[in-house]
């Protein structure tokens, strides 16, 4: 992680498009200390954590080319995808 040199706060990386942004513009999914693959909402879970723009183009590159999974270290579950495709089509319409 880089440090924003104009706000003093640390910047994350979309697994997708390779974005730099305060974490509040992403999407987070974590990887908990007992090897749960979760949607992080509060961004608070401990553990392992990939960013994704909230918006399905950049889901689909994380997912196609892998990266989300080699992020976490760990085979995302279907459900978990299909959850973030919810997210992400309600972050864009609205």
């Amino acid at each position: 992680m880089k440090k924003s040199k104009e706000k003093g706060a640390f910047l994350r990386q979309c697994v997708g498009c390779g974005k730099r942004g305060l974490k509040n513009e992403f999407i987070r999914i974590a990887k908990t200390p007992d090897g749960r693959i979760v949607i992080d909402g509060i961004q608070s879970f401990g553990g392992r954590g990939a960013y994704i723009c909230n918006n399905s183009e950049c889901l689909k590159k994380a997912i196609k080319n892998g990266r989300l999974s080699k992020n976490l270290r760990s085979e995302v579950p279907e459900t978990i995808i299909k959850e973030l495709k919810l997210v992400a089509n309600e972050k864009t319409d609205g």
